[in-house]
């Protein structure tokens, strides 16, 4: 059993080093830098989650059986043997926060990543599918409710747990989680010279709510002089190529849409990268393409923090932070409007309008952390 007045962070299943297991490390390294004991609580921890850890992480995997039942009825056990003065835990997701209600915590604090409208399915989903969410969100706001704090990366965010739990939640802005990256402000645009190939680059889930399809029918718009913002293909302007990073069902589908607008072998699918292997494609980018929607957007951050210009949506929560800047062009409507701010942007990257321009300032992890752990009363 972990130290009694260790801090629990609850996160459901651990299946691969990702986005939320990262935020979560950098959480657990600021508490262990300020002698603040903590642990990670899981079902499964499918990846060996503490060989990431640079400090020491205690996991605390409870394996239970396959099923609901078993999994809150494991979650119950392993609270009944904590004190009740012992640190509220704090929950990262939708259903963490769903299993710490069904298990009886009570005052628990949660990290809301993403809500039901966020959810890759939503627009298919059933009668049945949708009576199942307004269900599981009213016990969730059962549970925020109870005393704990709710922690949200944007005003988004907030806005939809006022609206699908009843509940105020607090913004924490989240930083770029690599730890070995600097701030913009001290970041090296790459210079993109008069004969240099233009290098855009996405790194997401080929899912459908990433929007990869619109990026790629703006990019076939571009190359058609006759409709072309830039009134020639871009093709003639610079070089350019599209490097796609991730793993997804979508990837052959969007493949022939890139051969069908004649764009195919400049769109490049790399699927998975390991971070070592990603460096250099972040290292070669001028522009970062995430037109997605989403809670946050991680990606922007660490794509800035390395001088790296973004085209995003105001639909990531992210661009919060990023309206009033030459380096982040915001895309707040639909598809038809994002050919027209793509031809802006890489107008931007040719001219160079971000070179001598001030970053705009960034949270860091740290900061985050700070943040997380000050909401929770953890210090």
């Amino acid at each position: 059993m972990p130290d009694p007045n260790a801090r629990p962070i609850f996160i459901a299943e651990i299946e691969q080093f990702g986005g939320a297991e990262r935020s979560l490390l950098a959480l657990a390294r600021y508490l262990s830098h300020h002698h603040l004991p903590s642990y990670l609580l899981t079902y499964w921890d499918h990846c060996n989650i503490a060989q990431y850890a640079s400090f020491p992480l205690e996991v605390v995997a409870l394996n239970p059986q396959p099923g609901m039942r078993n999994k809150v009825a494991a979650l119950r056990d392993h609270f009944a043997k904590r004190s009740s003065d012992a640190p509220a835990p704090l929950c990262s997701g939708y259903q963490p926060a769903l299993h710490a209600t069904l298990a009886g915590l009570r005052g628990f604090h949660d990290l809301m990543h993403d809500t039901p409208s966020l959810f890759g399915d939503q627009q298919n989903r059933s009668l049945k599918g949708k009576l199942r969410i307004a269900i599981s969100n009213r016990i969730i706001g059962w549970g925020l409710r109870s005393g704990g704090t709710t922690i949200v990366t944007s005003e988004y965010l907030r806005a939809e747990c006022r609206r699908d739990f009843g509940v105020d939640a607090k913004i924490a802005r989240m930083g770029g989680m690599n730890p070995a990256s600097s701030q913009a402000a001290s970041a090296t645009p790459l210079h993109h010279g008069p004969s240099d190939p233009l290098n855009m680059l996405s790194v997401c889930r080929i899912e459908a709510n990433k929007r990869i399809d619109w990026m790629l029918r703006a990019l076939g718009q571009l190359e058609q002089s006759a409709v072309s913002p830039l009134r020639a293909p871009l093709s003639t302007l610079a070089d350019w190529h599209l490097d796609l990073v991730g793993k997804g069902s979508l990837i052959p589908e969007l493949t022939r849409l890139a051969e069908s607008l004649g764009i195919g072998s400049r769109v490049h699918f790399h699927g998975f990268v390991s971070d070592q292997d990603l460096d250099p494609l972040y290292g070669n980018a001028h522009l970062f393409l995430m037109p997605a929607v989403q809670g946050y957007g991680i990606p922007a951050i660490e794509s800035l923090e390395r001088g790296i210009p973004v085209l995003l949506h105001r639909e990531s929560g992210v661009s919060d932070i990023l309206l009033d800047t030459p380096w982040a062009t915001v895309l707040a409507g639909g598809e038809a409007e994002l050919a027209p701010l793509l031809a802006e942007a890489v107008g931007g990257i040719l001219k160079g309008s971000h070179l001598g321009v001030a970053p705009p300032a960034l949270p860091t992890e740290d900061q985050w952390a700070q943040r997380v752990v000050e909401l929770c009363t953890w210090g």
